[in-house]
């Protein structure tokens, strides 16, 4: 083919017509209130009837770590757990950046928290101790 023809096809493209009406409309109004993620419940039962509701033991490394809410940094913090206390690891978020623990009361670590024992399905945990979310990098899994 011939070069003028594509050059042809080229300034076809450049068309200097405005834009239609509505292309020229206010954007949406930006917010500035940050984005919360919620809360998120541990689940327990994660690995079958025929294990323990959270069939895992941990310890927290860290000096001090926040309990959270949700699998988020943005997420509220319900408590804090300091090092060396025992905890019961239920499930982890789909990055695994996290876990959802259940914490016994730092009087009687051995308490089971209703957790040792197997559930009839998976579902949020409902019981006295403290639960939430904290990251995995501040837990070590130890036998229970």
């Amino acid at each position: 083919m011939r070069p003028w023809f594509f050059a042809a096809l080229l300034l076809a493209g450049c068309n200097n017509s405005p834009l239609p009406e509505e292309d020229f409309r206010p954007a949406a109004e930006q917010t500035t209130a940050p984005l919360s993620p919620g809360t998120r419940p541990v689940r327990i039962g994660e690995q079958g009837p025929s294990f323990a509701a959270c069939g895992i033991g941990g310890e927290v490394i860290a000096p001090s770590i926040p309990v959270r809410a949700a699998p988020f940094e943005e997420a509220a913090t319900t408590d804090a757990i300091e090092k060396g206390r025992t905890l019961f690891v239920c499930t982890r978020s789909i990055d695994q950046r996290w876990l959802g623990v259940v914490v016994p009361p730092a009087a009687a670590p051995e308490e089971g928290c209703g957790v040792t024992t197997p559930v009839a399905g998976r579902r949020p945990y409902e019981g006295a101790c403290l639960s939430g979310w904290v990251p995995a990098a501040a837990i070590r899994a130890r036998a229970r």
